[in-house]
């Protein structure tokens, strides 16, 4: 039997939504929440190893559902540059980071292999739970190739063999959903829309040009689904996203540039909406200089629309999760995430899309993503409040004090 903790005098946010618990009690062993003792409530004797929380905030661990750990530079084709061993230091490296800021699970939007995954639950790596697409699908680009020719080998995401899985039409589409499983995949992503920074030196399509009929992303979601995973769904305009909701799409990515109709499309279907704010807060900011000229370009039909996008699919009741897509060097400001949408959130709402919301998204709630009995100690503690100051996390190598992950405590700093 492992070790029992006691976190006692907690300021507790379960990640429900309900109201904070002042001066609480979690008790964690085997891995799991054991016993949640509330102020006021007769405590029994407990035995173990007692933390305590006085003045500290203790939350479920955090949840990113659009991160890019193995992006390690803006751009794709100097990633796929560097030598193997250099590549997965690297990675090693953001993962490491990515714990200590207190995500406990990464959902990678395309780019990481099933290794990385076993090296972290072989410890070997010291990381949050992964959530791998492997690779992303994608439409052959409109000048891959000479006409009557065959179209030129994709462009490799990195240099340990990850290329996108290039398709055209039902029969395609199918055997490249069933080969991106077969390699280890979790869940399907599909670039429904054209992209900023795109993932192919031939790729010249912007944000708004529509990739994919519905009748293929239905096939994917279809095939995926018969496996028992889903798609998750790279868009920015109306129809790329309404095409998506048509198919069947579990998860809408981005979405900057959609509609008032879209997002009440989006709610009635049930689908999660998957804003990722920080990404071009950072392009427009700090990472401006690390881009080429036709990416600013495209950059700006989108970076100033994630806000107003929010905003309407808030206010239908769409089901928010949280994402960061940070690509290249900042992957130590995925937390500005929180602090962005509570521009349009509450700050409780914030903290739930990046904990409770992001679970359901991955098919994990029963598992993880609110502290109750039963469920994995995924946990963290925050010096301070973030419900006054959701800024704390974009700090969080130094206000993240202490990351449990299914019980084992990865950091502690206090």
């Amino acid at each position: 039997m492992s070790e029992t903790i006691i976190f006692q005098n907690a300021f507790l946010i379960n990640g429900t939504g309900s109201d904070p618990i002042p001066d609480a009690v979690l008790v964690v062993c085997d891995g799991l929440i054991k016993e949640i003792i509330t102020h006021g409530k007769k405590i029994k004797a407990l035995k173990g190893r007692f933390i305590d929380l006085r003045g500290k905030t203790l939350m479920p661990g955090l949840i990113d559902a659009h991160v890019h750990p193995g992006n390690v530079e803006w751009n794709l084709s100097k990633t796929a540059e560097l030598p193997p061993a250099v590549y997965v230091h690297r990675v090693t490296r953001t993962l490491e980071t990515d714990i200590n800021l207190g995500f406990t699970t990464l959902r990678d939007a395309a780019g990481l292999d099933a290794g990385f995954r076993a090296a972290i639950e072989q410890g070997l790596i010291r990381g949050p739970r992964l959530f791998l697409s492997v690779t992303p699908l994608t439409q052959p680009d409109e000048d891959s190739g000479d006409p009557g020719e065959s179209p030129k080998k994709p462009s490799p995401r990195n240099s340990l063999g990850i290329y996108p899985e290039i398709c055209a039409g039902p029969d395609e589409m199918c055997a490249a959903v069933r080969r991106t499983l077969n390699h280890g995949a979790d869940q399907i992503k599909v670039f429904a829309d054209g992209e900023v920074v795109a993932q192919s030196k031939t790729d010249r399509a912007k944000p708004g040009q529509v990739k994919f009929s519905i009748e293929e992303l239905k096939v994917a979601v279809e095939t995926a689904d018969a496996a028992g995973s889903y798609v998750m769904a790279h868009t920015y305009c109306p129809e790329a996203i309404q095409n998506c909701l048509q198919a069947g799409v579990r998860s809408i990515e981005h979405g900057n540039l959609m509609d008032a109709e879209t997002a009440r499309m989006m709610a009635e279907k049930k689908a999660f909406f998957v804003p990722t704010l920080t990404v071009y807060d950072l392009c427009a900011q700090e990472g401006r200089e690390g881009l080429d000229a036709y990416t600013i370009e495209k950059l700006e039909i989108v970076a100033y629309k994630g806000l107003e996008a929010l905003e309407m699919a808030y206010q239908r009741g769409v089901k928010i999760g949280s994402g960061s897509d940070i690509i290249g060097p900042f992957q130590h400001l995925k937390g500005r995430e929180l602090a962005l949408k509570a521009e349009v959130m509450t700050p409780m709402e914030a903290v739930v899309s990046a904990t409770r919301t992001n679970a359901e998204l991955i098919g994990m709630a029963d598992r993880f993503g609110t502290l109750e009995i039963g469920k994995l100690a995924d946990l963290i503690v925050v010096d301070g409040n973030p419900l006054e100051n959701l800024s704390l996390f974009e700090h969080a190598l130094k206000q993240v004090v202490l990351v449990m992950k299914q019980g084992k405590i990865m950091k502690d700093i206090m």
